[in-house]
């Protein structure tokens, strides 16, 4: 289940690396790896598995909960807390997706919507491949994983395995300090191993899971996909285009003033008639 955590960040990667049909060739791949993976399931149980692996309907038993444990069973239980936590992970999903994860089309929307019914032209899409860093694959990747995991209905201690290592880098490459970082750490660690959990344990488990999406959002704001092998034409056609769009704005702000100055004069003659 883990790996639909991350499928949202796989895909916003793959459609900025190769465009539409890459996202829909690497996703029918891993649709048929599963396929093969299921198929000694499907074979003589195929409803059981698809009702099952899907049950948005199912309970899960408050004793094991590692994250909600200071959460009322009542509240745990209840349906409005289930429908609560889907709506919360989409919305941060889409805040990320058009704040961070969409940085090598410059965070645009629009862009990603036109490149949906139009391909980029050859330098564009060299310059957008071109910022897809390791840093900003691992980042978005493990992000979207702390994200699912934060907003989890339940989490059981076998779990700790997704976050083992995610969380210590993503606290890494935010901007707190070293010490709270290893504080963090240890808290993390020390919580996942309380069995059974306890309210003070779960909102350790809880606390560190939203500081680190709170502080890697903080720490990638300003933070500008550096370019990799940018061919020299791609990098001079992105400075014509800035020095076009400044020679317009220029343009159009030299008239405004003149405007305002004669504006000004016409005024200050009326008044020496006067």
């Amino acid at each position: 289940m883990n790996v639909l955590l991350v499928l949202p960040a796989v895909a916003v990667i793959l459609f900025q690396a190769g465009g539409p049909m890459m996202l829909l060739t690497q996703t029918s791949w891993m649709a048929q790896v599963q396929l093969v993976i299921a198929m000694p399931f499907l074979r003589n149980h195929a409803r059981a598995y698809f009702s099952q692996a899907f049950d948005m309907r199912r309970q899960f038993l408050y004793e094991w909960t590692v994250n909600w444990r200071f959460v009322p069973e009542e509240v745990f239980l209840s349906r409005n807390f289930a429908i609560g936590l889907v709506v919360a992970h989409a919305t941060l999903l889409v805040f990320f997706l058009t704040t961070r994860w969409l940085k090598p089309m410059g965070n645009s929307l629009r862009v990603a919507f036109h490149y949906l019914l139009e391909a980029p032209s050859e330098d564009a899409r060299k310059l957008i491949e071109s910022r897809l860093t390791p840093d900003f694959i691992l980042t978005t990747i493990l992000t979207a994983n702390t994200i699912g995991m934060l907003c989890a209905r339940t989490l059981h201690p076998q779990f700790f395995s997704w976050i083992a290592w995610a969380t210590p880098y993503l606290l890494w490459r935010s901007k707190l300090n070293p010490a709270l970082v290893y504080v963090l750490w240890l808290g993390q660690e020390l919580a996942w191993n309380q069995f059974p959990s306890t309210d003070l344990s779960s909102k350790i488990v809880v606390g560190v899971l939203a500081v680190a999406v709170l502080e890697i959002w903080i720490a990638t704001d300003d933070e500008k996909p550096a370019p990799k092998n940018i061919p020299p034409e791609v990098l001079d056609q992105v400075q014509r285009h800035k020095a076009s769009r400044q020679k317009q704005a220029t343009v159009q702000e030299v008239p405004k003033k003149d405007s305002h100055r004669k504006q000004v004069t016409f005024h200050a003659d009326v008044k020496a008639d006067k």
